[in-house]
């Protein structure tokens, strides 16, 4: 029940409205999916409640985000005390998450080129941090996150937020999971409706577990090998 209490506090403290494109803000604060160009989608909160929830993450752990969308999930995350590390497929995407999170103080942007626009940005993300002493970190990767981030793992968990046929396609993300309880989610079935698969790694077992009666529809994992910081 804590856990579910730090989430929902965590959930009140990220302006959700500035995550959401400006023809859906006034929907902002209600339980629904928005597009968000490319044919990709927000998640609902309580779809991102509901994995954050089950992976049993808390202040100061580390975990790999697949799919950055707009970066509210990682916000809410972040607002958790959690260490995020979050990749983005769409670039356009990723430099307007990117710029969302940096003016809402989760991160600095290490796009910028001219060093005195650098130091202004570590000052202003280091001012933010004094009124915010507990937030997590977000570090945000541009490409496809389907070989996850090996150098920064272990992580104690993994959020994957697009779909995948079969678990096997998702071996490398697996072994980057914590082999001390960490916690791998992520939609496996068909193109069109899937169930979510908890996957947790305990030393050298793999055990999954699949959430009944909930079904759901996110896009598919793409096949690809190409990541970059932001």
């Amino acid at each position: 029940m804590s856990k579910n209490i730090s989430i929902i506090s965590a959930i009140r403290n990220v302006p959700r409205h500035l995550f959401v494109n400006e023809s859906y803000k006034y929907l902002a604060y209600t339980d629904n999916a928005f597009p968000i160009g490319g044919g990709l989608t927000t998640s609902a909160p309580s779809v991102i409640t509901e994995m954050i929830f089950n992976l049993c993450v808390r202040r100061g752990d580390k975990l790999l985000e697949i799919g950055t969308g707009t970066g509210y999930e990682a916000a809410v995350l972040a607002e958790m005390g959690v260490k995020v590390f979050t990749i983005e497929i769409d670039r356009q995407i990723a430099e307007k998450a990117n710029r969302i999170l940096v003016y809402l103080g989760y991160k600095i942007d290490k796009q910028l080129k001219n060093n005195q626009r650098r130091k202004e940005c570590i000052k202003r993300f280091n001012k933010i941090r004094t009124y915010f002493p507990y937030r997590g970190k977000i570090e945000l990767f541009w490409g496809n996150g389907q070989n996850g981030l090996e150098e920064y793992s272990p992580f104690k968990g993994i959020i994957i937020a697009t779909s995948i046929p079969h678990i096997k396609h998702i071996k490398n993300l697996i072994n980057q999971l914590s082999p001390r309880g960490g916690k791998l989610i992520v939609p496996v079935g068909s193109r069109y409706e899937q169930t979510m698969h908890i996957i947790e790694r305990k030393a050298d077992k793999i055990n999954t577990c699949i959430l009944k009666g909930i079904s759901f529809n996110f896009i598919r994992m793409v096949p690809k090998n190409v990541v970059n910081s932001n």
